[in-house]
């Protein structure tokens, strides 16, 4: 975590925006944005380092997650949200900040400063049931936008978890990008079950929209990353096929 590293090679200067998809440009790059760049627009986001959404030539980044023999870390770069710019949908134009350029002092500015924003940004938890059967367990998740992975970075977030599902323990999945699932670490062994075949369908799932993020699964107690599930067989599926 926070392990600061320099990645790929030589990279350019300015943000990209990075809301459209199904493109074979995915990313538009801008000019003089960093002039008008107010830091309470900052948000952080995750990406694993095989997106084709972000580019990551030469970034600064911090890891969030990353072990041996895994399919792709996990880190953490930053947008900024551009309120004033709205797309065909009403939406605000998000630009991902370039940082190749900078040292490791402006990164940990955007870190922390986009932390606080996102304690403060709203993306309400509700149960989850993908069918018109009620599960047996309890599942927390969040409309499918475009931060709502980012919740298991804030203790915030996660403290609210906690006492939706008023459980000591957490699982989290995050297994795409827009995606999390919650659960009670402490239920029975088929409902545990359920929610890891659950996050496996999702990571091999096919799917254009929401580009993989997470193989693993995460340890949460008092709102923070205690541990995780290292789902090997995923990422040598992962690695099989891709």
């Amino acid at each position: 975590m926070n392990l600061f590293r320099k990645i790929f090679g030589l990279g350019p200067k300015e943000p990209a925006n990075i809301r459209p998809r199904k493109t074979t440009t995915p990313i538009k790059t801008i000019e003089n944005v960093d002039a008008s760049m107010s830091y309470e627009d900052i948000l952080p986001v995750l990406v694993s380092v095989k997106t084709k959404e972000y580019d990551l030539v030469n970034e600064i980044a911090a890891t969030f997650h990353e072990r041996e023999n895994n399919y792709a870390n996990v880190i953490i770069a930053h947008v900024m949200v551009d309120r004033k710019d709205l797309d065909r949908d009403g939406e605000p134009e998000l630009y991902h900040i370039k940082n190749g350029h900078e040292n490791e002092d402006f990164y940990i500015t955007l870190e922390e400063n986009g932390q606080r924003n996102f304690d403060d940004f709203e993306i309400p938890f509700e149960f989850w049931n993908p069918t018109d059967k009620k599960l047996a367990y309890k599942v927390l998740s969040s409309r499918v936008s475009f931060f709502a992975s980012e919740k298991i970075m804030s203790k915030k977030h996660m403290l609210e978890a906690h006492k939706t599902l008023n459980a000591k323990k957490l699982l989290v999945s995050i297994p795409r990008k827009g995606l999390i699932f919650v659960c009670d670490k402490n239920i029975e062994e088929e409902h545990y079950n359920h929610f890891l075949n659950m996050h496996a369908y999702v990571v091999l799932q096919e799917n254009e929209d929401l580009e993989f993020l997470c193989e693993d699964i995460f340890i949460v107690e008092n709102g923070e990353i205690k541990g995780t599930l290292n789902v090997q067989q995923l990422s040598d599926k992962l690695s099989e096929i891709n």
